[in-house]
C-alpha cells in the first residue's frame, strides 16, 4: 500500500486496467446480471484495451440493483460472504454482499489512510455506534473495549451529551470518530456549556454523511483539532480520503474506477466501477454523490491521485421549486438557526417543503420569526418559489444505519438534472 501510493500514472492506469479485466471476466462467469448485459451491448472483456472501453456500457442505476438483487451476487460464494445494507439515504436502501478479503481490504484502505494523521491502534479512541449491544443486552449507551470508549448515537438527549462529554474528557483520546451530524450536535452541547476537553486531540475523523463547512467549523472549535473525513460508500465501489496537508480527498485508485457525469448547475455525480469485491461488483455505479472534482494529482503531498475538492452532498440533498429547479447550497445555512438541536427539510411536492425543528429547552417565539427572516435571506431571489412551512416535533428519526439526512426528499430527482 505504501509503495503505490506514489505510483506514477502509467503504473495507476496499468494496474487499474488489470483489476479491470480481472473483475469483468469474474462478472462474464459467474454474475447473471452482467452476463445478460455484456450479450446486450456485444462487449467481451477480452477485448478491453483501456479504461475508455468500458464507456460502451450504460450507468448501472440503483433501482436496478435493488429490483435484481438475486442475479448481482456470486452465489458460488455463497456461505462466504458478509451481508449488509446501505442507509437508503438516497429513499432505496440496498443488500450488499461481500467478501471477507473485499472487507480486509477496506479496513486496509482505511487504516492506511489514518497514517496522514498519524493514527497508532495503540491510541485511545472514541467511537460513535449506531446501536451497542453486549450478550443479551441490546441497545446500551456506551461500552468500553479495551482502548476504545463507544458511544451510541440513539442517546443524544442534552442530559446524556453532557454525560458523553464528561466521559470523553475523562477517558483522554488522541482520536474521536463518528457521523457529522452526531459530532455537530455533541459540540454545540459541548460549546453552549462552556466544555473542552482537558487532553489535545489529534482529530475528529468524520464518516458516514456529508460533513457540510458549518459542521466541520463548529467541531474543529470545540474540539481544537483537525476535522479529517473520510468517503467510502456500503457497496465498495470506491474509497477515499482527506490529503494530511488539506481537506482534499484523494482518490484510492486501488479501490476502484471513479468518473464524473454532469448533472447540471454546476454539478458533478461520481460514477463508480469497484476493483475490490468480486462477491457483488458494482460496475459504472451511479453513487448519487455530488462532488467538486480537483486536479488529477496533488502538487502538496506528490501523489498523483485524482482529487475530490468536496463531497457536495448527494442528489437527495437539495429542495425543488415551483419551476422545478434545484435549489442549490441550502444545508450550510442551517447552523443560524437558533436555539434548535435538530433540523431537517422534508419535501414530497415541488414547490413546497417542511423544515422540521427538535427546539431546545430556550426556544422562544422570537426563534421563529428569526429563522423565517433567515430562510428568506439564503433563498434570495428563489424564496417566492417555494413554500416552507415550519414544523415542530419531538424526535427526527435517523436511518437504520443512523445517518441524520439534512433532507427527506421523496422525488425522484433525477427527473429534474439536466
Amino acid at each position: 500500500m505504501k509503495e503505490s501510493d506514489y505510483w506514477d500514472e502509467q503504473r495507476i492506469a496499468d494496474y487499474q486496467l488489470e483489476q479491470l479485466r480481472m473483475i469483468l471476466k469474474h462478472c462474464r462467469k459467474n454474475i447473471p446480471y452482467y452476463q445478460e448485459l455484456f450479450s446486450t451491448y456485444g462487449f467481451n472483456p477480452d477485448n478491453l484495451q483501456s479504461l475508455q472501453d468500458l464507456n460502451v456500457l450504460p450507468y448501472l442505476q440503483r433501482e436496478t440493483v435493488r429490483d435484481r438483487l438475486g442475479h448481482f451476487a456470486d452465489m458460488s460464494m455463497k456461505g462466504q460472504l458478509l451481508v449488509k445494507s446501505t442507509s437508503g439515504s438516497t429513499g432505496i436502501p440496498l443488500t450488499v454482499h461481500m467478501s471477507r478479503e473485499s472487507s480486509d481490504i477496506y479496513h486496509a484502505f482505511l487504516f492506511h489512510s489514518f497514517n496522514r494523521i498519524h493514527y497508532n491502534p495503540r491510541y485511545r479512541m472514541v467511537k460513535f455506534w449506531n446501536m451497542l449491544s453486549l450478550h443479551n443486552r441490546r441497545d446500551l449507551p456506551f461500552m468500553k473495549i479495551g482502548n476504545k470508549l463507544i458511544l451510541s448515537k440513539r442517546y443524544l438527549s442534552d442530559d446524556w451529551l453532557m454525560r458523553y462529554a464528561e466521559m470523553i474528557r475523562r477517558f483522554s483520546p488522541l482520536f474521536i470518530t463518528g457521523c457529522p451530524s452526531t459530532l455537530s450536535i455533541l459540540s454545540a452541547c459541548m460549546k453552549k456549556n462552556n466544555m473542552s476537553l482537558t487532553k489535545k486531540l489529534k482529530a475528529v475523523i468524520v464518516h458516514g454523511e456529508t460533513a457540510h463547512d458549518w459542521q466541520r467549523n463548529l467541531i474543529e472549535e470545540v474540539f481544537a483539532t483537525r476535522v479529517f473525513s473520510v468517503y467510502s460508500m456500503t457497496e465498495g465501489a470506491l474509497f477515499s480520503s482527506e490529503c494530511e496537508f488539506s481537506p482534499s480527498q484523494h482518490i484510492y485508485p486501488q479501490s476502484g474506477i471513479a468518473e464524473f457525469a454532469d448533472c447540471g448547475n454546476g454539478q458533478k455525480e461520481i460514477i463508480a466501477t469497484g476493483l475490490t469485491n468480486p462477491a457483488m461488483p458494482f460496475i459504472r455505479y451511479r453513487t448519487s454523490d455530488l462532488a467538486a472534482i480537483g486536479n488529477d494529482s496533488c502538487a502538496r503531498c506528490g501523489r498523483r491521485h485524482q482529487l475530490i475538492d468536496k463531497i457536495e452532498g448527494r442528489i437527495n440533498d437539495f429542495l425543488i421549486n415551483k419551476d422545478g429547479r434545484i435549489i442549490p447550497r441550502l444545508l450550510p445555512w442551517i447552523e443560524v438557526f437558533p436555539n434548535t438541536r435538530q433540523c431537517q427539510f422534508f419535501q414530497e411536492v415541488a414547490g413546497k417543503a417542511v423544515l422540521r425543528i427538535v427546539r431546545s429547552g430556550s426556544y422562544a417565539e422570537a426563534d421563529t420569526l428569526n429563522i423565517k427572516a433567515k430562510l428568506a435571506e439564503m433563498l434570495g431571489p428563489m424564496n417566492s418559489t417555494i413554500d416552507i412551512e415550519i414544523e415542530f416535533v419531538d424526535s427526527i428519526p435517523r436511518s437504520p444505519t443512523g445517518k441524520l439526512n439534512l433532507v427527506e426528499q421523496r422525488l425522484e430527482m433525477r427527473k429534474f438534472l439536466a
